[in-house]
């Protein structure tokens, strides 16, 4: 996570994690790989060796456990990535006033800087549109790289903080639309299971359902179109409305796989990486932030938020349709 003050419309030569308390106990090498999990354990040994690690502002051995709170930088000065300027980044504004910035994202497009891609994303971008702005518009919440559709920014921490307490208390509505392997047995239903990180898988952000140690994870499903006879798809496929009333970490990618219906293209937890449905070439995963309700946190009334589907999803819904 890179800190707030930090302006990603520029070249970024360090990079900020906070230590929070579900991380303990955590060597400062082992917490390094498991945040930054595209470098090696060793690479960030030495990095620490070097002085390009500080722990609150000082040098650090790299077998020193962390304490929560601990603020760790890591000096990115001499592995810098080639700048790209955010201008160049599009930005698909469905709605803004003083409070809020909602843009419609495109499949394919990293929504903030990870250490792997610190420039390419839609947070540079958004740097880049208000170079003066005191208070940079900050996400509300995120998708992932693949996933289209609605994604909201906060103008001020107080509005963040407002949006955040309404998702919290479960005030907030989001629907999203998947196509899905499969032809659902009920038209509607409700997925409760829990999830967690994935002790079996060496992917690092991979989660799963944990029956034992996993947080809540609420889904709702409603299909809105059944193709059980499609060439090339043994069991057919479906277009599914999903509304997440928890909102965990993967949820509705593993709640539709973990049920028989993983979503069309899903890398991670579906069937194929690619796949082809009549003439047209589907490369990344079928999932969309359709809508986006809340209650506005300046007036107080209620606002809604749609996103069109992207060219690729809307052609699929003609072909099953």
């Amino acid at each position: 996570m890179i800190r707030k003050e930090k302006n990603l419309a520029e070249p970024i030569n360090e990079v900020s994690l906070i230590v929070e308390e579900e991380d303990l106990p955590v060597r400062l090498d082992s917490f390094l790989k498991s945040k930054l999990p595209w470098r090696s354990r060793a690479f960030f040994q030495k990095m620490i060796e070097k002085g390009e690690v500080t722990v609150n502002g000082a040098p650090m051995r790299r077998g020193r456990f962390l304490s929560s709170g601990d603020s760790v930088s890591i000096d990115v000065s001499y592995y810098q990535q080639e700048f790209v300027p955010p201008e160049s980044i599009p930005l698909d504004i469905i709605y803004e006033d003083n409070s809020l910035l909602v843009l419609n994202k495109q499949p394919g497009i990293i929504v903030h800087p990870t250490g792997r891609t610190l420039y390419n994303t839609i947070m540079n971008a958004v740097h880049a549109k208000y170079p003066d702005a005191e208070y940079k518009p900050g996400l509300v919440h995120r998708l992932d790289k693949e996933t289209s559709g609605v994604l909201v920014l906060a103008k001020s921490e107080k509005v963040r903080s407002e949006i955040a307490t309404q998702i919290e208390n479960r005030k907030v509505a989001k629907v999203y639309r998947a196509i899905t392997h499969g032809v659902f047995s009920q038209r509607s239903g409700v997925i409760n299971l829990p999830l967690g990180p994935s002790s079996f898988s060496h992917i690092k952000i991979k989660h799963s359902v944990d029956f034992d140690s996993g947080l809540k994870a609420h889904s709702e499903y409603f299909v809105e179109t059944a193709a059980p006879v499609v060439p090339g798809f043994i069991n057919g496929l479906s277009l599914v409305n999903v509304r997440i009333i928890t909102g965990r970490t993967h949820q509705i990618r593993i709640h539709l796989s973990e049920t028989g219906h993983p979503i069309l293209a899903d890398k991670l937890y579906g069937r194929e990486e690619s796949c082809t449905l009549g003439d047209i070439n589907i490369d990344t995963h079928l999932l969309h932030a359709f809508k986006f309700a809340c209650t506005h946190p300046e007036t107080g009334g209620p606002i809604e938020f749609t996103a069109p589907l992207p060219p690729t999803f809307e052609k699929c819904v003609e072909y099953l349709n």
